[in-house]
């Protein structure tokens, strides 16, 4: 079980091996699995860049994916960038296309985070990183983002991190034992230091200020990190930031085949995969047992945390 924490300095060099690599069909499936995030997480990122003076001109997401917050967000802008690292995760992401506010297309190119090639200088008004800035040489990524964003843009990163049940769930503590098993046994030989930086709600994502050569354009009392239901406890008492989702242990099991965790441990037991030992197989049949007999679906949910940084005028 991976329990060191990562060091400010050393998660900044990491690229993500993994998604990047993946095949058409590997991202299609990604695509069709993962879910877009919550409305109230959406609303907080536009809130807080308005208020603070942002503009909605251009929005870039770094990292996009398959495109699922640039199109949401897109809604609020008049146009919109998605740059991501892996070519299938690209052209997966053109394919589901979508508008801006005014009704243009969101444009998606090729292009990693370290090096945002597609983008002029002082252009973009919101820059967005959807549970993909641990994967980034942040080093980089700052000194970048501080050359792309206007004066008064914002930048927001966030995370949501583990997978926890609502405590209504039946047998919650039988469940939640179950999920804790795969994370942070199962898979931790598998896990990276991203994911645990992801983990661990971006407390130790290097920073503007902290990393080698700090990055003078991002002023720390203008910093602001929201977070929520961390280790699953309800900040509200009542139910998870982003929603309990109500999903079924089939559709769940599909989801967690996106893992990078996973693919990894599928890629170290290639003749396990297909089997009743596959990881994601054993896991299903573990949650169906503490689940109890005729249940087959469980509340999720996550903790969640956005990190906001405005550029000086």
């Amino acid at each position: 079980m991976a329990t060191d924490s990562p060091s400010p300095t050393a998660s900044g060099k990491h690229s993500d091996p993994t998604f990047r690599s993946y095949n058409s069909e590997q991202a299609k499936v990604y695509a069709s699995q993962r879910l877009s995030y919550p409305e109230l997480l959406y609303s907080a990122v536009l809130s807080h860049h308005s208020s603070t003076g942002g503009q909605l001109g251009l929005l870039l997401d770094v990292g996009c994916g398959p495109g699922n917050a640039t199109r949401d967000m897109a809604r609020s802008f008049e146009h919109a960038l998605g740059v991501d690292p892996g070519e299938a995760m690209i052209t997966a992401a053109r394919e589901q296309g979508g508008v801006t506010a005014t009704g243009s297309e969101i444009r998606y190119v090729v292009g990693a985070a370290e090096e945002l090639v597609a983008v002029q200088d002082g252009e973009v008004d919101l820059l967005i990183s959807a549970m993909a800035a641990h994967w980034f040489d942040m080093d980089k990524f700052w000194a970048e983002a501080a050359r792309v964003l206007k004066p008064g843009g914002t930048v927001a990163v966030w995370t949501c991190s583990s997978g926890y049940c609502h405590p209504s769930t039946p047998h919650a503590d039988k469940v939640m034992h179950v999920l804790l098993e795969l994370e942070r046994e199962i898979l931790a030989p598998y896990e990276l230091l991203p994911n645990r930086l992801s983990r661990d709600m971006y407390d130790h994502l290097p920073l503007p200020w902290t990393i080698g050569h700090p990055v003078e354009a991002f002023p720390q009392d203008e910093f602001v990190r929201r977070e929520w239901d961390r280790d699953g406890v309800l900040s509200n008492g009542k139910t998870f930031f982003g929603g309990v989702r109500m999903t079924s242990v089939d559709v769940f099991l599909k989801m967690l085949g996106t893992a990078s965790m996973v693919t990894r441990w599928r890629e170290a037991h290639a003749e396990l995969v297909g089997t009743d030992e596959d990881v994601v197989t054993a896991f299903g049949a573990r949650l169906r047992e503490a689940l109890g007999p005729g249940v087959e679906a469980v509340d999720l949910g996550a903790g969640t945390v956005i990190l906001m940084f405005k550029k000086k005028h």
